[in-house]
């Protein structure tokens, strides 16, 4: 009966040093206080996380989220890593000569694919046209929250070594005095 209690908690010490990989959710936000005019094209990068890499980790959902202000029809085209990925939505209209912040959100997960290595950033083009006299376009901020499975191997904290070196010498000792007694 003994010997298999120190079976089952060798095999649990052995279990709980092992360590399972988990999602990880990482958001960066990229500053654009830009005013728009005319026609052209506005690019940024946004951040991703250091130990993002493909293939190996996995991308579970990308949200980019684009905060602008004053978006009049749906002429404002955005790209990320060259995939055309939607427009800015139209704006709730002037409210005594303000309207309120709006957010658009995109899903870019498509985007995001292999390869794709560590320290690069994403990149995010906005082709607009205010053509008007009175057309502009305020770009506030973007915000890019992403949540991945990091595939890289789990380091054993010193804690948990210690614990299964206890675990391992106890079932020496107790092996020898049980071998003692026979």
């Amino acid at each position: 009966m003994r010997a298999i209690w120190a079976g089952i908690l060798t095999a649990t010490l052995m279990l709980g040093a092992t360590g399972i990989a988990g999602a990880t959710v990482y958001t960066s936000t990229t500053d654009l206080d830009r005013i728009l005019f005319g026609t052209g094209k506005i690019s940024w990068q946004q951040d991703m996380p250091g130990d993002f890499t493909m293939p190996y980790d996995t991308v579970n959902s990308a949200k980019l989220t684009i905060y602008s202000n004053f978006v009049n029809g749906g002429n404002d085209y955005v790209q990320v890593e060259s995939n055309f990925v939607g427009t800015l939505k139209n704006d709730t209209g002037w409210v005594w000569f303000w309207n309120p912040m709006e957010s658009t959100k995109f899903d870019v997960s498509s985007s995001i694919s292999s390869p794709w290595e560590q320290g690069q950033s994403l990149d995010v083009s906005l082709f607009y046209k205010e053509s008007s006299c009175l057309d502009f376009l305020y770009l506030d901020k973007s915000v890019l929250c992403l949540n991945y499975n990091n595939q890289t191997a789990p380091v054993p904290e010193p804690g948990t070594m210690l614990l299964m070196g206890v675990g391992l010498a106890g079932i020496a000792v107790y092996g020898k005095r049980r071998r003692n007694e026979a």
